[in-house]
């Protein structure tokens, strides 16, 4: 090395600075401005100054959006966006089990009232007498509709209206677990319970279509009914009560699949939505049952 050349500026304060790897000439040739080989302190500070140079491609990053609807235009599976998942979980799909729930339902009591009849008559006519227990009973005789040919079990009900007052009489009976009387002429007649302000005694039998009720008052009833069901009919009311319990369970399972769906495999903002309409569609029809309440009340309309 020259004497002209001046010395570096950490001569006898140990090595000079390190070399970075693989950049090392490239740091060196921007601090030595004047190229001679050497920096010198001013030339280092110079350089410190200017500030190091950044190369390379920046880069991004990405952050997770805590929030239940998701970032803005992110999609969730199916192509819809977080939002839409959430909607659909709030109020899609709680209307779909609801409506699914009323179409079990409504299948169900159709199928209860499969071989079930019922019809009444308020035109009584008076009839033959037979003897029951010995004694001499007058009977009246319905004509009913829609009656089966092959009945399983029937419930009758017979009123003398009157005038409230003393004549009163509302009677009521079966046809099963009930032991039955049997008349003089070999047929049997079942028993009923009455209740009212008049004291009697009625029996009551079917006759294909035709109700015949054997009493001691000797006025016509004014009204009388009859309904029961078909013999083979209660095959199909397990399968009705099935439906009817599914019906009652698909509500809270869905929300249940649903939720447990849209955490696992699906979106959380669905599963989100859900869990919200358990707690938020209740509050609101409660809210609207209050308006209705306080509305009728400030129009003075009451119940």
């Amino acid at each position: 090395m020259s004497e002209e050349q001046e010395s570096p500026w950490w001569d006898g304060e140990g090595e000079g600075p390190a070399e970075a790897p693989g950049g090392g000439e490239d740091l060196f040739s921007k601090l030595d401005a004047d190229g001679d080989g050497v920096v010198t302190r001013e030339e280092f500070e110079q350089g410190m100054a200017e500030g190091p140079t950044l190369t390379g491609e920046v880069s991004t990053i990405t952050m997770d959006d805590g929030s239940v609807l998701g970032a803005p235009g992110e999609e969730s599976p199916g192509g819809l966006s977080d939002s839409m998942w959430f909607v659909i979980g709030l109020i899609g799909a709680p209307i779909a089990l609801g409506v699914l729930s009323l179409i079990l339902n409504v299948i169900s009591d159709s199928l209860y009232e499969d071989g079930w009849f019922y019809d009444e008559d308020s035109f009584l006519s008076a009839g033959e007498t037979v003897q029951l227990s010995g004694e001499d009973y007058t009977v009246f005789q319905a004509d009913f509709d829609g009656v089966p040919d092959d009945v399983d079990w029937y419930q009758m009900g017979v009123q003398w209206h009157g005038d409230y007052a003393g004549d009163h009489a509302d009677c009521w009976g079966e046809s099963e677990f009930v032991m039955s009387t049997v008349s003089d002429d070999g047929r049997g007649w079942y028993p009923m319970d009455c209740w009212g302000e008049s004291d009697v005694d009625v029996y009551m039998r079917l006759d294909g279509s035709t109700g015949s009720f054997a009493t001691k008052r000797s006025d016509s009833p004014d009204w009388a009914n009859i309904d029961g069901e078909e013999a083979g009919a209660s095959s199909g009311q397990g399968i009705a009560a099935a439906i009817g319990f599914l019906g009652a369970a698909v509500v809270p399972v869905g929300l249940v699949a649903g939720m447990v769906w849209g955490f696992t495999k699906g979106s959380n903002s669905f599963a989100y939505g859900m869990l919200a309409s358990i707690v938020v569609v209740p509050l609101v029809l409660f809210g609207l049952c209050v308006i209705v309440f306080f509305a009728l009340i400030g129009s003075g309309g009451g119940f």
